[in-house]
């Protein structure tokens, strides 16, 4: 009967510590999991940080992928593990050659920037196709461009399109010639969502306004 006591005692103690011992090991893989859907969820305040981070950087980029007379539209946003997507958006088909000059151009503007290339990823899109990774956003230049050239082609006269990033919302502003009405104002909204729709964004997120304040000379 004591040995039995002694027995079950033993097994009861063992039980206890293989239990606190999965526990401790499964507590590291719940603290990543958290932590991976707080990233997810960045406010504008903190993109406007980054955004601040990262401005002399793009600056940078984009003078030095100018200079090389590429035709492209940079973009940026951080990704869900922390790095931020350097993200090109190319009108016309590139060839691998061109393709891999840009990334080597962006890759010295990031170490003369005393910043750590692994921080970094380079993605390289079409202009008009959505981005396949999901970042947040730290800008658009994708998304107004291909509205821009839109509504080049479906004849809207002068106008100019801009956006920018607040605390609040994504702001889209387009400037149409004073004789346009309400009727092409409200054409120029609808056209804002479809192409924000087809880039794969939630409209929800921008705030557009449609004004008609360019002077007819």
């Amino acid at each position: 009967m004591f040995i039995n006591r002694i027995f079950s005692l033993w097994f009861l103690l063992a039980f206890i510590v293989c239990s606190a011992f999965v526990l401790l090991a499964n507590a590291p893989i719940q603290y990543v999991e958290k932590s991976t859907i707080t990233m997810s969820r960045t406010s504008n305040n903190e993109l406007l940080s980054y955004i601040q981070q990262y401005h002399f950087l793009i600056s940078d980029i984009f003078n030095a992928l100018r200079k090389e007379s590429f035709s492209f539209q940079l973009d940026y946003g951080v990704l869900p593990n922390g790095k931020i997507e350097l993200l090109v958006s190319l009108p016309e088909e590139m060839d691998i050659v061109a393709k891999k000059k840009m990334e080597e151009i962006m890759l010295n503007c990031i170490q003369k920037n005393d910043l750590n290339p692994i921080s970094f990823q380079l993605t390289l899109k079409d202009l008009y196709e959505p981005a396949a990774t999901e970042s947040t956003r730290l800008s658009y230049n994708d998304v107004m461009a291909n509205l821009f050239e839109t509504m080049i082609d479906q004849n809207y006269g002068d106008f100019s399109v801009e956006h920018s990033i607040t605390s609040e919302s994504i702001q889209v502003m387009i400037n149409l010639t004073e004789d346009k009405n309400a009727g092409m104002q409200k054409k120029a909204q609808q056209l804002a969502e479809d192409i924000i729709r087809q880039h794969r964004f939630d409209v929800q997120a921008f705030q557009i306004e449609v004004q008609n304040k360019i002077a007819i000379h």
